[in-house]
């Protein structure tokens, strides 16, 4: 066989892998680099990390929007069986706040206490305790949009760590991005044929680095058109159309949702949000109130008109805001105790799942389509680009 011969042969196999490279790069670029390489504007940064808030701000947009209403799921929340769980705990920090604060304003008195007396002020205080907790609870569900911004929650945790976009992108679209790698092969070894037929009757020395443009930009385009393309199934005698990532509305939502909900909207994270973005002290006001409370119906009325008679309504006073500010300190701490069982009732994964899996396939698609929308074009050209430098080696190796 003839150098010629075995040139012409290689045309295809050429282009299926200058397809196969192309859209293979497609895919690393829409994720890496994580930050920008090269000197602006002769560089690049994965599409994602690179537009990261508009990234996430669209796919929180998609869940506040269509998928869960803070409200709806913070009404899943029993405040009765939240004490139950906590109860150890506020049994614990009742006894410790009586103790802290009798040492410290009435030392003597508590010195002199009797223990039996001692322990009939543990029991009253720890059976008020979870009455006032409730009530916590009750105005924290009350108003959770005050002290929740839920898109504000999501943007910031999904931007600080761009590999956790990165990472849930790839996870629900980790067919489809095989997908382009892959059809960049047989798209290009198509092509590829077509251009050595034309190479067979006509050569000139554009043709190649010509082709392998054509070959570069068809492929990429393709190959992240089909992806969603067409929206809806459509019937060709037998077969069955439809974009790939389409198809799969079910089994994408149910990753998706677990990522979300295993990564980002635990109870956990949404409580450290509201402690971190200054909402704690609108919680403490709310928490402060209920404990005084307590104290006021530990003591009786009796109690505490002795108490004021004794000690002054100063002293008095003094002790309700010292038991409610012990109450606010040792707060986030207490509340770690029902975080297991408020990401069982939250069902923020169930529920996410159930939605997504309900959206139109319109809406459905904005759940991966944004990565490709914001540089397409250029990912594209960027194909184009590289299958004409791969047409150029091949002349090179003609001539």
């Amino acid at each position: 066989m003839s150098l010629d011969s075995i040139f012409i042969l290689s045309i295809p196999i050429i282009a299926a892998l200058v397809g196969w490279l192309t859209n293979k790069l497609a895919v690393w670029m829409t994720f890496y680099p994580i930050e920008y390489v090269g000197k602006r504007p002769f560089g690049w940064q994965g599409i994602i990390p690179a537009k990261s808030h508009k990234m996430a701000s669209k796919a929180v947009e998609l869940v506040t929007s269509k998928l869960i209403s803070v409200e709806e799921q913070f009404e899943k929340l029993n405040a009765d069986e939240i004490v139950e769980e906590m109860r150890p705990r506020l049994d614990a920090l009742s006894r410790t706040i009586i103790e802290d604060v009798m040492k410290e304003e009435l030392p003597l008195v508590w010195r002199l206490l009797p223990n039996s007396q001692k322990e009939a002020l543990y029991k009253d205080t720890a059976a008020q305790f979870p009455h006032a907790v409730k009530k916590v609870l009750l105005d924290v569900k009350a108003n959770v949009h005050e002290l929740l911004e839920i898109d504000r929650m999501m943007v910031e945790g999904l931007t600080k760590d761009p590999t956790m976009l990165n990472r849930i992108f790839q996870k629900c679209g980790e067919k489809e991005f095989k997908f382009i790698e892959q059809s960049g092969f047989g798209f290009g070894f198509l092509f590829g044929l077509i251009q050595m037929l034309i190479w067979n009757y006509y050569q000139h020395w554009w043709l190649l680095p010509v082709g392998g443009l054509v070959v570069g930009y068809i492929t990429n385009f393709l190959a992240l058109k089909l992806i969603f393309r067409p929206v809806h199934p459509i019937k060709i005698g037998p077969l069955t159309i439809q974009g790939l990532f389409m198809k799969r509305q079910n089994e994408v939502s149910e990753e998706y949702a677990r990522i979300l909900s295993e990564e980002l909207l635990t109870s956990e994270k949404i409580f450290e949000f509201v402690v971190r973005n200054n909402c704690m002290e609108s919680l403490a006001d709310i928490a402060r109130k209920h404990v005084k409370n307590v104290v006021d119906t530990t003591t009786g009325s009796t109690k505490k008109t002795v108490l004021k008679l004794a000690f002054g309504t100063a002293k008095y006073e003094r002790i309700k805001h010292l038991a409610a500010e012990m109450f606010v300190q040792e707060l986030p701490s207490s509340l770690t105790s029902m975080f297991d069982y408020a990401d069982r009732s939250l069902q923020i994964g169930q529920t996410l799942e159930f939605k997504l899996k309900s959206l139109s396939k319109i809406d459905f698609e904005d759940v991966l389509h944004p990565i490709f929308r914001e540089d397409e074009f250029t990912l594209i050209v960027v194909g184009a680009v590289l299958g004409a430098i791969a047409g150029l080696i091949q002349m090179a190796l003609i001539l």
